[in-house]
């Protein structure tokens, strides 16, 4: 059903180019713009048969043709005599191809362009024989016909080698795309990670906590519920831990097995940051202007850690930004003897002096949904924090002014990267 229905979409793209035409050598025989057009069409659909796209080309294409050109000279006889001859140039050029191309084992760009050629050529010969009757066809015309068919051919040839780049392009262009989707889904894959190990001694110490506290009510004067009830909160406890720690060596275990450890450029973790950050803003139709900077070029072993700090200190810029109008976020990363310097600053809201002190703790959060009461889990700078310290031995720190933004500053030393 698809092969019938390209085959028709083909015939009637022809049969529209072929209006775009000038006239040449004798009454009736036109130069068209279909002629370029076909070869392409049957390059990009190589699994039509070249003979039944001909035929149907050569019933559609001079049907159409030969409507406008009766509505034009009312003589059915005359536009009998100038159209037909097209039928004939059609079926050649499917039945040339077929055997030439369509048939052959090797398919390759030389071979297209001397078979685009070879049927421009063949085709124009048997209309011309028939337009002409032979007899007048001199050898000036068919110099010309080969003139006009290697120009084609070499027009055809532009035209399909540009769609293969633009086809690479856009492959290129996907690929790049997924991977940086990917890296940056990695990072804060391995960044979840880390927070769940760090919570697993919090989680330890609330379970030795409830199981003391079972001993506790255990040895004295409670009632019978009362101690029931500690054990099954003290067993709660336990099997959390084990559920935990069993998710964590299943992740760890993907982790492990999928990722990349090579070294990564600070150059290219930030490329990937600046190309999601600019879709982002451009997707969500905010008024924010971007401006990173990487003054010095190192690897990172540690990258999907350092890219998910600098993603959550982005992604919290561009939040307090918001819908504001005239927005800056900007990145800027140098070095300073012993130290790689990060630095994160926007003109969003800024954060409330009362509040600076809090900003790191697990659960903290200021971004409510009036609308829906929903509140952040809050755990992005607490991670932030925690992996700047624990995974770089590094530094924070952040100073803000309501109302006119908020500037985080990174110190790394060198030998940590």
């Amino acid at each position: 059903m698809n092969r019938i229905r390209h085959t028709l979409l083909i015939a009637v793209c022809i049969a529209l180019a072929s209006q775009f035409n000038l006239s040449y050598f004798v009454k009736g025989f036109i130069i068209t713009l279909s002629v370029v057009l076909l070869p392409v069409f049957l390059y990009n659909y190589s699994e039509l048969n070249s003979i039944i796209v001909g035929f149907a080309t050569g019933i559609i294409s001079p049907l159409f043709r030969g409507i406008i050109v009766y509505l034009g000279n009312k003589d059915i006889n005359l536009t009998i005599e100038l159209v037909g001859p097209d039928v004939f140039f059609y079926f050649t050029y499917g039945l040339v191809f077929y055997f030439l191309y369509y048939k052959s084992l090797t398919k390759d760009i030389t071979r297209f362009v001397i078979t685009a050629f070879a049927c421009d050529f063949l085709s124009n010969i048997v209309e011309m024989s028939i337009r002409t009757r032979i007899t007048d066809m001199s050898f000036h015309i068919i110099k010309d016909l080969i003139t006009i068919a290697t120009i084609r051919a070499i027009i055809v040839l532009g035209i399909v080698i540009s769609m293969k780049y633009y086809r690479s392009f856009l492959i290129k262009e996907e690929h790049e795309s997924r991977y940086r989707k990917l890296m940056l889904l990695t990072s804060g894959f391995k960044s979840e990670i880390y927070f769940m190990n760090k919570n697993v001694s919090l989680i330890e110490d609330v379970m030795k906590r409830s199981y003391n506290a079972y001993k506790m009510i255990y040895e004295g004067d409670y009632p019978k519920e009362v101690k029931n009830l500690s054990l099954d909160i003290a067993k709660d406890v336990h099997e959390i831990k084990k559920d935990y720690i069993r998710i964590i060596k299943g992740l760890e275990a993907v982790s492990k097995d999928k990722i990349d450890y090579s070294k990564m450029s600070i150059k290219d973790v930030v490329n990937i940051l600046e190309t999601d950050t600019k879709e982002y803003i451009k997707d969500n139709k905010l008024d924010i202007c971007i401006y990173f900077s990487v003054r010095t070029n190192f690897y990172i072993v540690k990258h999907f850690y350092l890219m998910s700090i600098l993603n959550n200190l982005i992604n919290n810029g561009i939040e307090a930004i918001g819908k504001r109008k005239r927005g800056k976020l900007s990145l800027i990363i140098y070095e300073t003897g012993k130290n790689y310097i990060f630095e994160i600053k926007d003109n969003g809201k800024g954060i409330k002096e009362s509040d600076l002190d809090y900003i790191y703790n697990p659960g903290f959060s200021t971004k409510f949904d009036e609308n829906t009461g929903n509140i952040e889990r809050g755990i992005g700078l607490a991670l932030v924090s925690d992996l700047i310290k624990g995974t770089f031995d590094g530094d924070i720190s952040v100073n803000s002014e309501p109302g006119k933004g908020t500037a985080f500053r990174i110190s790394i030393s060198k030998d940590t990267m």
